[in-house]
C-alpha cells in the first residue's frame, strides 16, 4: 500500500482506540495520557521520516526532485535544482514563491497551498480571539473535570458564562464567513486571469466546446455551423467504434506479447552465445598450450576463435561477426551476416525459441514470434478496412459533438448561449475538455440514461455512507477486545494472552484494518462517478470530491462524536434517566479529545510520510533493480507521481469542519489544527514544486467547493452550541446563536448566488479587454471617478453632483405634479447647499475630512498606497483581475500540435491509434538487428538506446529521446 497517500488514516483512524471511552467517561480523565501516548510515537516517526528525507535527498534525486531531473519535462515545467548540502537547500527552497506552482505545475496545486494557508489563518485568529477568554473561563468552570477535559465547555456549570461563547461566536464566525467570501472573490479573479492568459487561451481545448445529448437531426456539420454561427472552425462528430476498439486492443496485446517474446529470444540466445564463446576460448587456450608449451603469455585470446565453429556448424563469416565476447555496439553496426534463417538459431535450437498454445489454434504449440507477426499483419488489414468503412458511415453516431471556434471569446459566447429549444438537449455542454481525459462511454449515453444512472449512483453512495459504519464498527470493536473478553463467553481466552499481544490486538490491528478499509473508498466513489455518466476525468474528480466529503463528515465526524458521547453516558443513563441532559452537555465536549490525536496522525504522521516518499524509494531502488523490461523501466522513470485532488481536498476540508465545530467548545483544538495545517503546507509546497504532477486539472474548481464545504463546520458549530446552551438553560445565548445561524444561511445563499455564475463562465467584458489588449492601458481609471467625487464642492459622493450645479429649473418643460415636485425639491436642495457653504464653513471642513476617511476604507483607490488590512478587506480592488494577471508570465510558450494529429484529435482514440513501436535490446551477436528488420515489416520496432552487455544485464539510456515513447507532452 502506498503510504504517501493522504487518504490513509483519514477516516476514523483509531477512532475507537481503547482510551476513547475513558476520555469521555467522567471526571477522572486520562485524556492527557492518551494524547501523550499518541504524541510521542507520532513525533518519533515524524522525526525519523524527516531525518531520512534530509539524508537521502542528496542521493536520490529521482525520488525527491524528479521535476528538476527529468528532461522529458518542458523547460517551463522544470524546477530549479536545490543545493546539494545538508541544510543549505532550506533557504533556497523558501525563496521559491508559491506562484511557481501556479506557472509550472497547475492551478489546483497553487490553490491547495492557499487552502492550507487559509486554514492556518483561521486557526491562528481563533487562538488570538478565543484562548485568552475561553481557556480561563473553562478551566474555572466548576464541574470538576481534569486534564484536557477541564479546558472544554463541559467543565462550565453556570449558564451565565455562556454569554461569552455567544458573543465570541458573533465575532469569530463572521470572520470565517468573510474569509471564505474573500477567497471566493480571489479565486474568481485568479481563474479569469489564468484562463484568459495566452498560455491557456491559445490551447485547442480552450476554444472547443463539447455538446452532449445532441438530437439526431443536428448530427450534421452544415446544420451545426448554421446554428452556432460563422465563428465555427472545425466540428468533430464521433462514432461508436466497438469493433475497432476490440481490434486495437487485440493488436496492442499481441504487440506486447511479440515484444516480450523477442526480448526472451535475444536474452536466451545471447546467454548461449556467451557460453559457447567461453567454451571455445577455453578449448583454444588448452590446444595452444599443448601444441606450444614454451610460448609466452597469450596476447590475443580471441584470434583463434575465427577458425572454430559454433555448436550448430556456424560459417566463418558468422565467427567474424562475433569473434569477441565483448563486442561493442559499434561492432553491431556492421551489416548483418549473410546466413540462411535466424541468427539466433546459430546458438539455440528451435525448441528453445519462445512458444505458446493459443486457444484459437486448439491448444497446439506455435512459435510465438512468427505467430504474433502473422496476427499483427492480419489485424492491421482489418483495422484499416474498418476505418475506411467508418469514414462513410452515418450510423452509430454518438449524441455528442466537439466544436472548435476561432477564438476563446467565440467559444465562451457559444458556451454561455442556450443552443436548443428542447429540454436537456445540447444543454449539457463543457468547455476546456482535453482529449486524453474524455470518457467515451459516457458520450454515448442518451439524456434519459444519464439521469437514471446519476440518481442510481447517488442512491448507492448514500446507502454506502449509511451502512459503511457497520464494517467500521466491527473493525473498531477489536480495539475493546479486552473489555469484550469479559462480557462475551467465547472470547474468554483473549484475557489469558500476554499483555503485549493484547496491546497489539487492541491498538495496531484495528488501526491498520480500519485504514485499509477506508483507503478503498475513493476508488469506489471514482468508479461510481464513471458509471454515473461523468464525461471527463475532471468531472469525475469533482463528483468524487462531493461524495468523499460527505463520507468523511459522516464517518469521521458525526458518527465518532455522537457514539463517543453516547457510549460514555449510556451506563449512567440507564441507572438514572433523569440525568440525560447533564450527561450529554458534559460528555459531548469531551469527545473532542480524540480529534487532538487525530490531527496529530493526519498532519504530522501522514505529512512526514508523504515527505519521505517511501513507496517511490522502494520502486526506484528495489523494484527497478530486479526489472529488466525496457518499456516498463522507461515508463516508470518518466512518469511523475500523480495526485487526485478529488480525494485530497475532502480530507483537509473535513479537518476544517472539525476545527470550526469545536473552536468554541474545545478551543485547544485550534492549536493542533494550526500546527498541522502549517506543517502540511510545507510538505505540499515541496512535493508540488519538486515531486507531484497534476495531470487532471480542474482549473481550480476544487477550491471554491472546499471553501463551501468548510461552511458545514459553521452550521455544525452553531447547531451544537444551540443544543448545549439549551441543555444548560441559557436562553439568551440560544437566541443570539440562532440569529447567527440565520445570518450564516443568508450569507451562504447570497454567496452562492453571487459566485455561482462566475465559476463556470468568463464575463464578456474581460474577454473583450483581453482581445483588444486594453489591460495595459491604465487599469486604475475605472476607480478614478469614485476618487474624484470627493473634490466636488468639498462633499463626499452623493452629497453634490455636477448635475445639481447646472440645473436650470425650467418648470415649463415639466408635465404633471411629479415634475413640479421634482423641480421644487431640486431648488430647495440647491438653496440649502449654498446656505451651508456660506454660513457653516467649519462644518463643511469637518464633514469633508470625515467623508474622506471613511471613503478610503469603503471604496479605496488602488492607485494610492495601501496597508495590509486595507488589502485584506478589499480583495475585489487589490486582488482583482488586472493585478492577478501579472502573476502569469507572458513569455510561456504557445502550444504546438502535430499537423497529422490536429484534424482527428477529438475522435475516439481507436480511430487514430497507431501501432505501438516495439523496443528490444541491442545485442553483440546482431540478433536484435535481424529481429527488428523482420518485425518492422508488420509493426514499427527499434533496438536503439537499450542494449545487453557482456554479462547479460540490460542497459537503458533513460534520458534519450526514444522513438518508442513520446516524451513531449502536448498541452491540449
Amino acid at each position: 500500500m502506498d503510504t504517501t497517500d493522504p487518504r490513509v488514516g483519514s477516516a476514523r483512524d483509531n477512532s475507537t482506540s481503547p482510551g476513547l471511552s475513558r476520555q469521555v467517561a467522567g471526571s477522572n480523565s486520562s485524556s492527557l495520557n492518551s494524547l501523550l501516548a499518541t504524541l510521542v510515537p507520532v513525533l518519533v516517526w515524524s522525526a525519523l521520516c524527516i531525518i531520512i528525507f534530509v539524508v537521502l535527498r542528496r542521493k536520490c534525486p529521482r525520488v525527491y526532485a524528479p521535476r528538476a531531473l527529468l528532461k522529458s519535462l518542458e523547460p517551463h515545467e522544470r524546477s530549479a535544482h536545490l543545493p546539494n548540502g545538508w541544510f543549505n537547500w532550506i533557504k533556497e527552497f523558501y525563496r521559491v514563491p508559491s506562484s511557481f506552482v501556479l506557472n509550472h505545475s497547475s492551478l489546483d496545486g497553487f490553490l491547495m497551498l492557499r487552502f492550507l494557508r487559509v486554514l492556518s489563518v483561521i486557526c491562528v485568529v481563533g487562538i488570538a480571539l478565543l484562548w485568552p477568554v475561553l481557556l480561563p473561563l473553562h478551566a474555572t468552570g466548576g464541574a470538576g473535570n481534569t486534564e484536557l477535559d477541564r479546558l472544554t465547555l463541559g467543565n462550565v456549570v453556570s449558564g451565565k458564562r455562556l454569554y461569552a461563547h455567544a458573543l465570541l461566536a458573533w465575532v469569530y464566525f463572521p470572520f470565517i464567513l468573510y474569509m471564505i467570501s474573500r477567497e471566493c472573490v480571489y479565486y474568481i479573479n485568479l481563474r479569469q486571469a489564468y484562463l484568459l492568459s495566452p498560455y491557456y487561451a491559445n490551447r485547442l481545448s480552450s476554444r472547443t466546446v463539447l455538446y452532449m445529448n445532441v438530437p439526431r437531426q443536428y448530427l450534421d456539420e452544415d446544420r451545426l455551423k448554421w446554428v452556432l454561427g460563422k465563428s465555427v472552425r472545425r466540428i468533430w462528430i464521433p462514432q461508436k467504434t466497438p469493433d475497432l476498439d476490440r481490434l486495437i486492443k487485440e493488436r496492442e496485446q499481441t504487440a506486447l506479447r511479440l515484444e516480450k517474446a523477442e526480448f526472451t529470444l535475444i536474452k536466451t540466445a545471447n546467454a548461449a552465445r556467451r557460453k559457447a564463446l567461453q567454451k571455445q576460448q577455453i578449448e583454444y587456450e588448452r590446444e595452444r598450450y599443448h601444441a606450444s608449451p614454451r610460448l609466452g603469455p597469450i596476447s590475443d585470446t580471441t584470434s583463434g576463435i575465427t577458425e572454430q565453429s559454433s555448436p550448430n556448424s556456424k560459417p566463418a563469416n558468422i565467427s567474424e561477426a562475433i569473434r569477441s565476447p565483448a563486442s561493442t555496439l559499434c561492432e553491431t553496426e556492421k551489416p548483418l551476416p549473410d546466413v540462411n534463417g535466424s541468427v539466433a538459431s546459430q546458438w539455440i535450437p528451435h525448441s528453445a525459441r519462445p512458444h505458446h498454445r493459443p486457444i484459437a489454434n486448439y491448444g497446439r504449440r506455435v512459435d510465438t514470434i512468427k505467430w504474433t507477426r502473422t496476427q499483427i499483419g492480419k489485424l492491421n488489414s482489418k483495422i484499416a478496412q474498418v476505418r475506411r468503412q467508418q469514414l462513410f458511415k452515418t450510423r452509430n453516431l454518438m449524441p455528442s459533438v466537439f466544436v472548435e471556434f476561432e477564438t476563446n471569446t467565440d467559444a465562451q459566447n457559444a458556451y454561455q448561449t442556450l443552443t436548443h429549444h428542447r429540454p436537456l438537449h445540447m444543454s449539457q455542454r463543457y468547455l476546456g475538455v482535453r482529449p486524453f481525459e474524455i470518457l467515451w462511454d459516457s458520450l454515448s449515453m442518451s439524456w434519459w440514461e444519464s439521469i437514471i444512472r446519476k440518481f442510481l449512483m447517488m442512491a448507492l453512495i448514500t446507502a454506502m455512507i449509511i451502512f459503511w459504519a457497520i464494517p467500521s464498527a466491527l473493525v473498531g470493536s477489536i480495539s475493546n477486545i479486552e473489555y469484550l473478553s469479559e462480557k462475551v463467553f467465547f472470547l474468554k481466552w483473549v484475557g489469558d494472552l500476554p499483555g503485549a499481544i493484547k496491546g497489539v490486538l487492541s491498538g495496531v490491528v484495528p488501526a491498520l484494518a480500519l485504514s485499509l478499509l477506508m483507503s478503498i473508498v475513493p476508488g469506489i466513489l471514482r468508479y461510481c462517478a464513471k458509471l454515473a455518466g461523468m464525461p471527463t476525468l475532471t468531472r469525475v474528480e469533482l463528483f468524487t470530491q462531493h461524495a468523499y466529503f460527505a463520507f468523511q463528515v459522516v464517518q469521521v465526524f458525526l458518527i465518532t462524536t455522537l457514539t463517543s458521547a453516547a457510549s460514555a453516558a449510556v451506563t449512567k443513563l440507564l441507572e438514572d434517566p433523569t440525568t440525560a441532559k447533564d450527561l450529554l452537555s458534559q460528555n459531548l465536549p469531551k469527545a473532542s479529545n480524540f480529534y487532538l490525536s487525530y490531527f496529530l496522525l493526519q498532519s504530522l504522521a501522514i505529512g512526514s510520510t508523504a515527505l519521505l516518499q517511501f513507496f517511490n524509494l522502494f520502486k526506484f531502488h528495489v523494484i527497478q533493480r530486479f526489472s529488466n523490461h525496457p518499456r516498463k523501466i522507461h515508463t516508470r522513470w518518466h512518469r511523475l507521481q500523480r495526485i487526485h485532488w478529488g480525494t485530497v481536498f475532502p480530507v483537509y476540508s473535513n479537518l476544517g469542519v472539525i476545527t470550526i465545530s469545536y473552536a468554541l467548545i474545545a478551543p485547544v483544538i485550534l492549536g493542533f489544527a494550526a500546527v498541522g495545517a502549517a506543517f502540511l503546507h510545507v510538505v505540499y509546497r515541496y512535493n508540488l514544486t519538486y515531486v507531484y504532477d497534476s495531470e487532471i486539472d480542474t482549473k481550480g474548481l476544487v477550491y471554491p467547493r472546499a471553501l463551501m464545504h468548510m461552511l458545514v463546520g459553521l452550521y455544525f458549530a452553531e447547531v451544537c452550541m444551540i443544543g448545549l446552551f439549551s441543555l444548560r438553560g441559557a436562553f439568551v445565548p440560544v437566541v443570539l446563536t440562532a440569529a447567527l445561524l440565520v445570518v450564516t444561511v443568508l450569507v451562504h445563499i447570497s454567496l452562492l448566488d453571487a459566485v455561482g455564475p462566475l465559476l463556470w463562465s468568463l464575463p464578456k467584458s474581460l474577454t473583450v479587454e483581453e482581445d483588444e489588449h486594453l489591460l495595459s492601458k491604465h487599469p486604475e481609471q475605472q476607480h478614478a471617478n469614485a476618487a474624484n467625487d470627493l473634490e466636488e464642492c468639498g462633499f463626499p459622493p452623493g452629497f453634490d453632483t455636477s448635475t445639481d450645479e447646472h440645473y436650470t429649473g425650467d418648470s415649463r418643460a415639466l408635465e404633471g405634479a411629479d415634475g413640479a415636485m421634482n423641480a421644487l425639491g431640486g431648488g430647495l436642495k440647491k438653496w440649502a447647499k449654498k446656505k451651508v457653504k456660506t454660513d457653516y464653513p467649519l462644518l463643511i471642513t469637518t464633514w469633508n475630512s470625515f467623508g474622506s476617511f471613511w471613503m478610503r476604507w469603503i471604496s479605496p483607490n488602488p492607485a494610492e498606497k495601501s496597508n495590509f488590512f486595507l488589502r485584506w478587506l478589499h480583495p475585489e480592488v487589490f486582488s482583482d483581475y488586472t493585478v492577478l494577471r501579472r502573476m502569469i508570465p507572458p513569455d510561456l510558450p504557445d502550444p504546438v500540435y502535430p499537423k497529422e494529429l490536429e484534424p482527428d484529435i477529438y475522435y475516439p482514440p481507436s480511430f487514430i491509434a497507431k501501432p505501438p513501436c516495439l523496443w528490444i535490446p541491442r545485442d553483440p551477436g546482431g540478433i536484435s538487428r535481424q529481429e527488428v528488420e523482420h518485425t518492422a515489416k508488420v509493426i514499427p520496432a527499434t533496438d536503439e538506446y537499450v542494449s545487453i552487455d557482456k554479462k547479460g544485464a540490460i542497459t537503458i539510456n533513460l534520458e534519450a529521446t526514444t522513438p518508442v515513447f513520446d516524451t513531449e507532452r502536448l498541452r491540449y
